[in-house]
């Protein structure tokens, strides 16, 4: 963010952890933005803009959430996929961040065969819903799984607010 004349806040900060009352020695952070914060929120949307540059396949971002997708219509583009999470892992080693890959998963719609693909030198999990943006998305592209979830959340609101 240096770069774009951003200062402030963002540069010469430091961390320490805190653990039952005893505090690790402070470390520098010297890439990324403040997480959990006003000014966060803002600049993370900024941070990552270009993100979408840096692969073939589609890509959609909504505050930190990343949706990488592509037809499969062949093992070429299979090898494109993961050819562009590897791309991502340039991508974010180039800004100093990483992606988090035991939040990253596989999901084929309606597509029975099960490639691997891997990131950061991790296998991702193969799931047959995910959610995103408040969705659950199914390999098989029908709500009942979204449905399911809401009825659940819907029935532990009510009984929770009646108790």
């Amino acid at each position: 963010m240096n770069e774009y004349g951003i200062r402030g806040p963002l540069t010469q900060r430091k961390t320490k952890a805190v653990v039952d009352g005893k505090e690790s020695e402070e470390a520098s952070v010297d890439s990324g933005v403040p997480q959990c914060t006003l000014l966060g929120s803002l600049l993370f949307p900024y941070h990552i803009n270009d993100l979408p540059d840096a692969v073939q396949s589609s890509v959609r971002l909504f505050a930190d959430d990343c949706l990488l997708y592509r037809n499969i219509n062949s093992q070429h583009d299979h090898t494109l996929l993961q050819r562009d999470l590897q791309n991502l892992e340039v991508w974010a080693k180039n800004w100093g961040m990483r992606f988090n890959s035991k939040k990253c998963y596989v999901l084929s719609i309606k597509n029975k065969s099960q490639k691997m693909y891997s990131l950061d030198g991790h296998v991702l999990q193969q799931v047959q819903h995910n959610p995103f943006l408040g969705l659950h998305i199914s390999e098989d592209l029908k709500w009942t799984t979204h449905i399911s979830k809401i009825v659940i959340y819907c029935v532990t609101v009510y009984c929770y607010a009646i108790v």
